[in-house]
């Protein structure tokens, strides 16, 4: 699929599915994509994918996003799975990596890495923070800005620090 609006002259990946009124910024989010998975990449209905967002999803990885989410520049990069939920609002510059390592894409070797990450609906994520693999966050969590959260945050709580830890509670959770 062509973007109308979109500056970059390449399409949509075909294993991409958007949902329902929903955008995406340009095809240059998907530079470094090379899942064969069907559907590696679904995006609900009503949910925005803006400038700086990249899925740097390798040949097994998959990522889903919820409805009324919104993705402000997130560094998506998994050979698993990522799930963001419902209403979520990920921040400029967050990274959400299965892996605690850097590597050009052509460099990656481990295709045995399963390091899930699980992003509960109505979550809030900070700028900077980093969401590494194995991670659960529980819905209506807040994670505060530079935050490296690298063990599951239950519902309800926000985290700040690095490592993050609790900091505080979200009233009312709804």
């Amino acid at each position: 699929m062509k973007l109308d609006h979109d500056w970059f002259p390449a399409e949509i990946p075909p294993n991409v599915i958007l949902g329902e009124h929903s955008w995406i910024y340009s095809s240059y989010a998907f530079v470094h994509f090379r899942s064969r998975k069907e559907g590696a990449v679904v995006v609900g209905s009503h949910s925005g994918i803006y400038n700086g967002t990249f899925f740097d999803v390798g040949e097994e990885g998959c990522v889903s996003v919820g409805d009324y989410s919104t993705l402000v520049g997130p560094k998506i990069s998994t050979n698993s799975s990522v799930q963001i939920g419902n209403y979520c609002l990920i921040a400029h510059a967050v990274v959400i990596a299965d892996h605690p390592y850097a590597l050009p894409p052509a460099a990656r070797r481990i295709k045995d890495v399963r390091a899930e990450i699980k992003i509960d609906d109505n979550v809030w994520i900070g700028a900077a923070a980093i969401i590494l693999g194995n991670v659960h966050i529980g819905a209506n969590a807040i994670i505060a800005a530079r935050a490296c959260v690298r063990s599951d945050v239950p519902a309800n709580c926000i985290v700040a620090g690095n490592p993050a830890r609790v900091v505080g509670f979200v009233s009312g959770g709804e």
